[in-house]
């Protein structure tokens, strides 16, 4: 049994309607889908989504350039609000972001939406999902000053030195088709030395697929793809490395 700890079900990268979505993950062994908003208004249409489908859970959260034209002080009680709903699960995902991208928050108002998830989470008693590019150490400054509980970091691309200060604040590292990439040789190391117990899998779709299919919409039951992956490269049957992911999942997130 899988689940997709990060997807972005509303999309118009698909050709397919979220039904057909889920049905079709359902069929590979998919039980659970972690639908992940990423501002305002995706996080509304991830509840919409969750509470249309038994399956489906969702997050609420701002990405590190979304929502920029509201002030981040006004952002927090409607982030707030939407934690009220029914089948919200998670913080996020939020995070940092440092790359090039056009009109993206400048770092300092990064690390302050950042911090302000932060303790939204821990006031509303929620785990995080966080999204890290190229931000290891002020990620790891934040929950070390914070200490918010253990939370998920989100398609983990880092180093294994890193993975190990992140599971020593207790969190979860996910797994998404980076590692079956030629180029991400540097994560079998991570996949191979972190436990069992603290490990999860996302397809992060519509976006990341599997090697093989680059260039192509991501999809969620591409999920298995990722679990046969760390199956190989821990040398488990991947029954054993999908128990422990979906086990592990549903631990973190309390579903």
């Amino acid at each position: 049994m899988l689940i997709d700890s990060h997807c972005h079900l509303k999309d118009n990268r698909y050709a397919k309607d979220v039904q057909t979505l889920v049905s079709d993950a359902k069929k590979v062994g998919v039980a659970k889908f972690i639908n992940i908003g990423t501002s305002l208004t995706s996080s509304k249409e991830a509840i919409t989504t969750a509470q249309l489908f038994r399956e489906v859970y969702a997050t609420v959260g701002v990405y590190p350039h979304e929502n920029r034209k509201t002030k981040i002080n006004n952002l927090m009680p409607r982030l707030e609000e939407l934690t009220r709903q029914e089948k919200v699960v998670a913080i996020g995902e939020c995070g940092i972001d440092i790359s090039k991208r056009a009109n993206g928050r400048p770092l300092a108002e990064q690390l302050e939406l950042f911090e302000a998830q932060i303790e939204l989470a821990k006031k509303v008693k929620l785990p995080l999902t966080i999204h890290n590019r190229n931000g290891d150490n002020h990620i790891l400054a934040m929950l070390r000053k914070h200490k918010p509980q253990p939370g998920i970091l989100h398609c983990f691309s880092s180093s294994w030195e890193f993975a190990r200060n992140i599971l020593e604040l207790g969190f979860y590292i996910s797994f998404s088709a980076f590692i079956t990439y030629p180029s991400r040789k540097e994560l079998l190391e991570t996949v191979k030395q972190v436990p069992l117990d603290k490990f999860v899998l996302e397809t992060d779709a519509p976006y990341l697929p599997p090697q093989g299919m680059r260039g192509q919409v991501n999809e969620p039951k591409n999920v298995k793809i990722v679990a046969e992956k760390v199956a190989e490269i821990k040398s488990l049957p991947i029954d054993i490395v999908s128990t422990h992911a979906y086990q592990n999942t549903c631990a973190v997130l309390t579903l």
